[in-house]
């Protein structure tokens, strides 16, 4: 007898809800599964995120702090030029705060060109830390104004006028050579070969000497060259004919030169100094004594025995021709050797300001090749302008060599 088993699947009741077969089971667990891989998924995705925002909320963080201690880099020239700027812009609203007479000086704190917002504080232009004060003086030159600022950082920095960036400048001062030497209470440039190259626009300069003012003594480098002019053509009573009379206040170069400053003609002359850098020269007293031929010295004691006052373009007198040579044997006027070693010698013939104390016709010239000559006034030679930079004029750049002059601000 055999006995059969037959296996019947239960089938799930309708009514009972907790009833799952195998299949949904493995199903439902894989579910959860999934879920939960997806949950997990969702966390370390939030966690990221929170940790780039928050990265990036503490990189804000930092910037602002940072931004709170400071500013934008300015160059100390820079806030000088600032200062310039808004002095002028302060001065064209109260013009009548400017001076009124040729040399007179007023100076304005940079304090009241920020409170009448003409610039910011001080602090923004500085570096972080660096305490200023500042002032701008200005000068009336002839019809133009200087405006010259002033900073003060302490040890940062200080504004420093062009003369004494010269003077202090410790490779230019010597005591034998070529270079800057200290005379007299002056400090003047001696020797063939010195880097005493100033460009005033498209003029090139020469400094002779810085004098006891401060003020940098310049001549025209190759003088007004496209015409000679006579140092005198009038009738002389003496030589009974127009040799000319030896007396510069009232000589025909100085009519010349007077003209030259004041009403320039359409000739080189009138590009020697634009309005710009005549506001950067002042006048000055031009010594104009007479001086023996067999006189010794070159301290300008004859030469300047006589002066004629505010003059803005002058000659070089006898004295500081012999002085920018450092030949020894270089004693008066007649010595040979004053044409060693001295940069002031050229090609060409040139006037001094220098008349003869012997007799009421001769000057002296410079000649070809630099030696010096005793002529008639009528005689005709190329005119070296000289004159004063202001005192207060400020350095900007260059060495003082031909090919990298000094410039000024």
């Amino acid at each position: 007898m055999s006995t059969n088993f037959n296996i019947v699947k239960k089938k799930k009741d309708e009514d009972d809800e907790d009833f799952m077969d195998e299949d949904e089971i493995e199903e439902e667990e894989s579910k959860k599964s999934s879920g939960s891989l997806d949950q997990n998924a969702k966390r370390r995705m939030i966690l990221f995120m929170g940790v780039i925002i928050g990265g990036l909320l503490l990189l804000f963080l930092v910037l602002y702090i940072v931004s709170l201690f400071s500013h934008p880099s300015y160059k100390y020239e820079d806030i000088e030029n600032i200062l310039e700027k808004a002095a002028i812009a302060y001065f064209k609203e109260n013009d009548s705060y400017l001076p009124v007479n040729d040399g007179d000086i007023v100076e304005v704190d940079s304090s009241n060109l920020v409170q009448t917002g003409k610039m910011r504080d001080l602090s923004e232009y500085t570096p972080y830390g660096v305490l200023c004060s500042a002032t701008v003086q200005v000068e009336k030159s002839g019809t133009e104004y200087l405006y010259t600022p002033y900073l003060n950082c302490g040890d940062q920095y200080t504004t420093i006028d062009f003369s004494k960036k010269i003077t202090q400048d410790s490779n230019n001062i010597v005591t034998e050579g070529y270079g800057l030497y200290s005379m007299n209470g002056e400090y003047v440039y001696r020797g063939e070969t010195v880097n005493n190259y100033v460009k005033l626009g498209e003029q090139l300069w020469r400094i002779v000497k810085i004098n006891s003012n401060n003020n940098a003594v310049l001549i025209h480098d190759t003088g007004i060259t496209y015409e000679t002019q006579a140092w005198d053509d009038r009738y002389n009573e003496t030589s009974k004919f127009k040799s000319g009379i030896n007396q510069y206040s009232n000589s025909r170069i100085y009519e010349y030169l007077v003209n030259a400053y004041t009403s320039p003609t359409k000739n080189a002359v009138e590009f020697l100094l634009t309005d710009e850098d005549k506001a950067k020269i002042v006048s000055y007293n031009l010594c104009i004594g007479k001086r023996s031929v067999n006189s010794e010295g070159n301290q300008n004691t004859e030469e300047c025995s006589s002066v004629l006052r505010d003059q803005k373009y002058g000659l070089l007198t006898l004295s500081e021709y012999m002085a920018a040579s450092v030949d020894s044997s270089c004693k008066t006027a007649t010595s040979p050797s004053c044409i060693n070693y001295n940069y002031l010698v050229t090609k060409y013939d040139w006037w001094l300001a220098t008349a003869s104390k012997d007799d009421n016709v001769k000057v002296f010239k410079v000649k070809f090749g630099g030696k010096i000559s005793l002529e008639d006034a009528n005689n005709i030679g190329i005119v070296r302008p000289v004159i004063y930079l202001n005192s207060r004029v400020l350095y900007k750049s260059g060495s003082g060599t031909l090919a990298d002059p000094y410039i000024i601000r």
